[in-house]
């Protein structure tokens, strides 16, 4: 009995013995590296692509102006508010609001029984006075009557004419007509309702605009009759109009120090209406030839004027802007060598030490990075920037996804290929084609 127990004993040391190299060897086999192979490459996460996706311009000679640059209303250099000279009761109305009407044109026609009777009046008096005076001419040739007399008849028909003129005039006031070439802008009349205490119609001319503005004393000397003139919408700066200085006042208003500057508009300008709050833009001076740069490529940081150059990159800057971004990325995640592998002593770099790693191939598509060009910037007009040093003619410069960039940051310009294009090449490389089977078989 006592040998058995010895036995068992025994056996059980033994087994306590080898336990702790065999937990070890298994935890060696958990935490060795990768397959190699087909089936280790699948599960190796492709490398991103970091890259920034931009439009750029590049930089180029042209011109650029210098405006003042106000503000005015546009009204019309012809219109009438045209009021009823008679009152009366409106029967027909002929326009609409959009008409374009011709001067003398027949808009709208009113009744009044005082206007019409009136000239019926002046006309029955106006033939009673001729029969007078064709009957006192007879007389008189047979000298039945006086020179006074005839002269008495004569001034009858003299006055009875000229109220008749008056009372068919008058009437007339029941047909309100365009005293002006232009557009019916305002109809106030309705039909049935009772005409002539206010405004009936308004019509403009627009094809004749202009806008006046007042500009300050200081500016005087800097503005000319002819300079052109570009007008914008008062909330976006799209061009929607040009113009020219017509007239300059002689004389600054005491009263606010400012000149009177009347700018006419050009009669193929179709976007803008009398009335409108226009942002005007007139043109002072002008640099020919010199080198410009999209205004959109234009930004601004601590106060200073930059543009975004895109420049080629190496492999090695590339390399390293990716591996800034695949750091900053590995910084925030819990991906790593796991609790036994740091027990024992594996880092997941030991292919790197015993430098069986290979080179990574460069990406199939240019290199390209951004580099931050400081400006030095003359006149800046609606389109273009005068940049007087800080880029050469020919460089690239950023247009659009310039807000965020910084220097080194990997670039892609809309014609640059992207990893789609690459996968696809790699399709194509390795697709088998019916030669390629008939050899093979």
């Amino acid at each position: 009995m006592s040998m058995l127990r010895s036995r068992s004993s025994h056996r059980s040391a033994s087994m306590r013995k080898f336990l702790p190299a065999t937990i070890l060897m298994c935890l060696l086999v958990a935490c060795g590296p990768p397959p190699e192979g087909p089936a280790g490459a699948e599960e190796q996460a492709e490398e991103p692509d970091r890259r920034v996706l931009v439009e750029a311009a590049p930089v180029q000679r042209g011109d650029v102006a210098d405006y003042l640059v106000t503000t005015g209303t546009l009204e019309s250099e012809a219109q009438a508010d045209i009021i009823p000279e008679a009152t009366g009761v409106v029967t027909r109305i002929l326009v609409e609001e959009g008409d374009t009407v011709r001067r003398g044109q027949l808009l709208a026609e009113l009744s009044n029984p005082s206007l019409e009777a009136a000239a019926e009046r002046a006309r029955v008096e106006l033939a009673r006075a001729r029969r007078e005076a064709e009957s006192a001419r007879a007389l008189h040739a047979r000298g039945a009557i006086s020179d006074a007399e005839l002269r008495a008849a004569e001034d009858a028909l003299t006055t009875a004419e000229a109220s008749f003129s008056e009372a068919a005039a008058t009437s007339d006031f029941t047909r309100i007509e365009s005293p002006i070439d232009g557009t019916v802008a305002v109809r106030d009349l309705r039909v049935g309702e009772l005409a002539g205490q206010g405004r009936a119609f308004q019509i403009v001319d627009l094809d004749h605009l202009r806008v006046i503005v007042r500009l300050p004393e200081k500016d005087l000397d800097r503005v000319r009759v002819g300079q052109p003139v570009v007008l914008q919408g008062a909330y976006d700066d799209q061009p929607r109009g040009q113009g020219r200085v017509a007239r300059i006042s002689p004389v600054v208003d005491p009263q606010t120090g400012t000149v009177r500057v009347t700018i006419e508009v050009d009669a193929d300008t179709t976007d803008l209406r009398p009335g409108q709050f226009v942002k005007v833009r007139i043109e002072v001076a002008r640099h020919e030839d010199v080198l410009t740069i999209p205004r959109r490529a234009l930004t601004w940081i601590d106060g200073e004027p930059v543009a975004w150059k895109v420049v080629d990159a190496t492999p090695d800057e590339a390399e390293d802007s990716s591996d800034e971004g695949a750091a900053e990325e590995a910084a925030g995640s819990d991906d790593g060598p796991g609790f036994l592998a740091k027990l024992l002593g594996r880092t997941g770099n030991e292919d790197e030490a015993d430098g069986t790693d290979e080179e990574p191939a460069p990406p199939p598509w240019p290199l390209r990075e951004a580099e931050r060009a400081d400006l030095e910037i003359g006149f800046v007009d609606t389109t273009s920037v005068e940049v007087l040093s800080g880029l050469a003619e020919g460089d690239l410069v950023v247009t659009v996804g310039n807000d965020n960039l910084r220097s080194g940051t990997p670039l892609r310009l809309p014609d640059d290929p992207g990893p789609e294009a690459a996968d696809a090449a790699e399709g194509d490389d390795g697709a088998v084609t019916p030669d390629d089977q008939g050899a093979a078989g």
